[in-house]
């Protein structure tokens, strides 16, 4: 197995590679590289980015593909951390682990992208059989048209052909168009091949493609017909100056939002006597999906005792709406993409999807959310320690592993603050089980806990930790940045309460804290749905600091052993005797439960408030744990 084809498909796209030398390595699109497009590594390994940028949950570099001993495929898992899952089992391929072939094989990788890789068959179109004589491909090469080679033009299918040239000139014609929407979007070779498409196809002396922007008009490209050349105004060039006369067309366009055609007053020779040089010119308007002018794709004829003197009609006129549609679907595909890039930045996929169907969801509005803090523990004593540059590469694994829990689980990543990661659910996609969904990442990310340790063990032998706390209610929700940067998030009170049981950990010694509001939440989705089962107990009832009402706080377990649930209700009938002022009660169970857990933190804090009462010779306690410090 020399050589493979990769087929690639994802909820975003679908395509093909072929005739791919082994080795081969598979992974996310880098900076400065094409997608789906083979790239020489310089060890006799090539490698193919299978997925875009902007899908960052797809490790950048995912899978090795290589020849076994037997002359079948291996597949090598080389990503330190994700999982890929094989075959229509899904079973599960492990970090570092491989697998060997010599058929066919699925791989899923996360975000929902499938790969399947095949043996090379040469003269196979496609995946399927090659024998199927149902299936035919049209030939041509669009690549030509684009260049202008052997291009078709409007004045052929208008001359006196034949019915089978006619049908060959307008094939062509539309293929033509057809070079525009595959450039990438937004990219000079895009608006290149949009003016010289344009002036080729409709025998136009200039083209033009002309964007609205903050309503001023703006020359991005254009096209010379007698020179053969295209040009480009991007950013970082100087303004082109618009063509002239165009202004009044132009404004007519914007105010029509239809083609306009521009035909001079007088005759050819009048023109001529007085030996002024008129221009025909013709614009069709480039509309978003709200009907909005975004631009024209502009063209001109000149009038000149040596070109044919023929108007602009209104088939000419027909085919530059067409590309003039092409270049407006071109741009609104790459802002969608960007878009999305964006997106995930802050939101996972199934959420990006909703809010693509429904922009209005982003709109400011009150909802029941559920909010997460995540601090990273003993971030000082490391950062001192192993110096600035190893503190970033540290702190960023550490936040993009935590990151991984909040997306995977449909979350909205709101904010990163120094060393603490804030996390929502509920919004902006309704999420009913929007309770279940943070403790299910909070479970996630305890246990990615230690792995992180031992990978940074050699920089943090003292090891790290996080503090968790996780608070439901109703929150204003939509854009808490600015119109300069953008952050969707969550405002008032349930925040406020959910940054505060966050610090709450530390008093207590314990990793993870939810509220009395998630708590219940839980209770009731657990309820009516089969779903894992989450471990809690009752610490204490809590007033934080900055807030006037009584939070009741339960620490929060995703995998409890049978001795630590014994070891809670051991604890809860504790408090519940202090809670009752009976403090002989309480302080006879926590002697033998510290006895016993004598690193249960919790027990030993409760003790400490018991033996505080009875030295003061209290009859009566207040339950309540006042906070003075954040």
């Amino acid at each position: 197995m020399k050589t493979i084809d990769i087929a690639v498909q994802s909820n975003e796209f679908s395509s093909q590679v072929r005739d791919v030398s082994l080795p081969v390595e598979l992974g996310r699109q880098a900076t400065g590289e094409e997608l789906l497009t083979v790239h020489e590594l310089g060890d006799k390994t090539v490698r193919i980015p299978v997925a875009p940028i902007g899908l960052l949950w797809i490790p950048r570099h995912a899978l090795r593909l290589e020849e076994d001993d037997e002359g079948g495929l291996r597949v090598v898992n080389i990503h330190d951390q994700s999982v890929i899952h094989v075959g229509e089992e899904n079973a599960v391929l492990r970090p570092r682990e491989s697998i060997s072939t010599s058929g066919p094989v699925k791989l899923k990788l996360p975000q929902e992208l499938m790969l399947v890789i095949k043996p090379h068959q040469p003269g196979a179109t496609d995946f399927s059989p090659a024998s199927d004589t149902t299936l035919r491909t049209i030939d041509g090469d669009r690549s030509t048209f684009a260049m202008g080679h052997d291009a078709a033009r409007l004045g052929q299918l208008c001359s006196d052909t034949s019915e089978q040239d006619a049908g060959e000139v307008a094939v062509s014609l539309v293929r033509q168009a057809l070079t525009v929407v595959q450039k990438a979007a937004g990219s000079n070779e895009f608006f290149e091949a949009a003016v010289r498409a344009t002036a080729t196809m409709i025998e136009l002396d200039c083209a033009y493609v002309i964007l609205r922007s903050q309503n001023r008009w703006v020359v991005r490209s254009t096209f010379r017909a007698d020179t053969n050349t295209a040009i480009n105004f991007d950013n970082n060039s100087h303004a082109e100056p618009l063509p002239v006369g165009s202004s009044r067309l132009l404004e007519n366009v914007l105010y029509s939002k239809k083609t306009v055609i521009f035909e001079p007053d007088g005759s050819f020779e009048a023109v001529r006597a007085s030996m002024m040089i008129l221009d025909r010119a013709v614009a069709a308007p480039m509309l978003d999906d709200t009907g909005d002018v975004i631009g024209v794709v502009y063209g001109d004829r000149k009038i000149h005792p040596t070109h044919a003197n023929e108007p602009i009609g209104e088939l000419e006129g027909t085919l530059l709406e067409v590309m003039a549609s092409a270049v407006a679907s071109g741009l609104a595909r790459q802002r969608e993409e960007s878009l999305r890039a964006a997106m995930t930045q802050f939101f996972s996929p199934a959420v990006t999807e909703s809010l693509r169907k429904d922009e209005n969801l982003l709109a400011g509005r009150d909802a029941e959310v559920t909010v997460l803090f995540c601090d990273i523990r003993g971030f000082s004593a490391v950062s001192e320690r192993i110096g600035p540059a190893r503190t970033i590469e540290w702190i960023n694994d550490v936040l993009t592993e935590l990151s991984q829990c909040v997306i995977q689980h449909d979350g909205v990543l709101v904010d990163y603050i120094g060393d603490e990661l804030m996390a929502m659910w509920g919004a902006p996609a309704d999420q009913p089980d929007h309770a279940i969904r943070a403790c299910r990442a909070a479970a996630d990310m305890l246990l990615r806990i230690d792995p992180l340790r031992q990978r940074w063990n050699e920089l943090t032998p003292e090891g790290f930790g996080l503090g968790i706390g996780i608070n439901t209610g109703i929150a204003q929700v939509g854009n808490t940045g600015s119109k300069v940067k953008f952050k969707y998030g969550p405002l008032g009170n349930t925040v406020n309460i959910a940054s505060r049981i966050q610090g709450m950990t530390k008093a207590f010694g314990v990793t993870a804290i939810i509220a009395s509001s998630t708590q219940t939440a839980l209770e009731k989705g657990l309820s009516t749905a089969n779903h894992s089962v989450f471990h809690t107990r009752r610490l204490a009832d809590a007033r934080p600091v900055g807030i006037k009402s009584v939070i009741t706080l339960y620490e929060f377990h995703p995998n409890a052993a049978p001795v630590w649930t014994q070891m809670c209700e051991r604890y809860e009938k504790a408090l519940h005797h202090y809670n009752e002022s009976d403090l002989t009660g309480a302080a006879k169970e926590l002697a033998s439960l510290v006895y016993d857990h004598p690193d249960d933190a919790p027990s030993v804090l409760l003790l400490g408030r018991v033996v505080e009462a009875l030295t003061q010779h209290k009859s009566v306690v207040d339950p309540v744990m006042v906070f003075h410090q954040k």
